[in-house]
């Protein structure tokens, strides 16, 4: 097990395509990291060059403290599964053991690993079944006990989730958390799946555009999002976006005034056009008539179910929103009155889209 840690890491492919861009990150020892992203944002590329599939245009890479940017992938003893479950042509026992074998440990070790891997896997009843005979979640449970058995320096993980029916994703997602927790391993998760790196990851990495934007515990990309690209594309509904104008100390947009009057020396230099963010569940949503000037009366334009929660779609007073609660009596063209949480709204450089509140 290995800390990870990039430098300066650019990748240019034929024709000019830049397809990551001077990236530096260190992912720790013993810590499941996700690697967030849209397709084509370099998140496959910058798992090939840690792998050492593929060698950088710029940059280095380092296992701890050294230096393996010219090493090969067998040397780097890096376990990778893929999108696709790979599994050769024999049994289940046979594919978790070949990489034993190929390495000539002892046939009682080997024994001995295959069955604490299975077991872990919940595949210890199918040892004798021919791997190819499995469905996709048998195949891709044999894959990655086929990883783990190898203790390898560390996982990469390439959207290994995403071609599983939903509840054998949900199982899976959860026994290998539960596995990297009791073993101690050092992974990286790449997936364009925001619940799945939310739910998995210590520490997620989020890419755009071939660059790392940002880099933190679940909980910070959700609440604190460090430019509008993070809040719409982190969160279900995506945090809302509010265009608007610094008028004294206030932000305004529509009806919507926002004192920021503590932050206006923060506020100023940048002009007079910003983003109000606000997270769905934290608009709060009344059926009763209010005259407070905080709260806004707004039409209840659809209305989307998710059991005991609803997502409203709401216009009026000059905006738009989503907002999510829990279930109450209201019906679509209802009027309902808003309020944003003071303390839960985040403020965005119109211009560069980063935060700044």
């Amino acid at each position: 097990m290995v800390s990870i840690r990039l430098e300066n890491i650019t990748h240019i492919y034929p024709g000019e395509v830049v397809a990551v861009r001077d990236v530096s990150i260190a992912f720790q020892d013993k810590t499941f990291n996700g690697l967030l992203g849209p397709s084509g944002c370099g998140k496959t590329t910058l798992m090939k060059i840690i792998a050492g599939l593929l060698k950088p245009t710029k940059g280095r890479v380092y296992f701890d403290d050294q230096d393996v940017t010219d090493m090969s992938p067998q040397k780097r003893n890096i376990a990778m599964v893929f999108q696709f479950p790979v599994v050769y042509d024999m049994s289940v026992y046979g594919n978790i053991a070949f990489p034993l074998r190929v390495r000539k440990i002892p046939e009682d070790e080997i024994r001995r690993k295959v069955h604490e891997v299975a077991e872990m896997l919940g595949i210890k009843h199918l040892l004798h079944v021919h791997a190819a005979a499995l469905d996709a979640s048998g195949r891709q449970r044999v894959a990655i006990s086929r990883a783990l058995v190898r203790s390898p320096n560390a996982f990469i993980l390439d959207e290994p989730f995403s071609n599983i029916d939903p509840e054998s994703r949900l199982v899976l997602r959860a026994k290998l958390k539960e596995i990297q927790r009791e073993l101690k391993q050092t992974m990286i998760f790449v997936t364009h799946d925001q619940a799945e790196a939310l739910t998995l990851s210590d520490k997620i990495a989020v890419m755009s555009e071939g660059k790392i934007i940002q880099y933190d515990s679940p909980e910070v990309i959700y609440e604190n999002p460090a430019n509008t690209f993070i809040a719409y594309f982190v969160g279900i509904p995506a945090m809302n976006l509010i265009p608007a104008s610094l008028q004294g100390s206030f932000l305004v947009a529509g009806d919507l005034r926002y004192d920021v009057s503590r932050y206006k020396h923060l506020l100023e230099p940048r002009g007079t056009e910003f983003i109000l963010g606000i997270r769905a569940e934290n608009i709060e949503v009344s059926l009763s008539e209010k005259v407070d000037k905080e709260w806004l009366k707004m039409k209840c334009s659809m209305i989307e179910s998710l059991g005991a929660l609803l997502i409203l779609h709401l216009e009026g007073a000059g905006i738009y929103v989503k907002a999510k609660v829990r279930r109450i009596p209201v019906s679509e063209g209802d009027s309902v009155w808003i309020r944003l949480k003071p303390e839960k709204v985040k403020i965005f450089d119109k211009k560069s889209r980063e935060r700044i509140i």
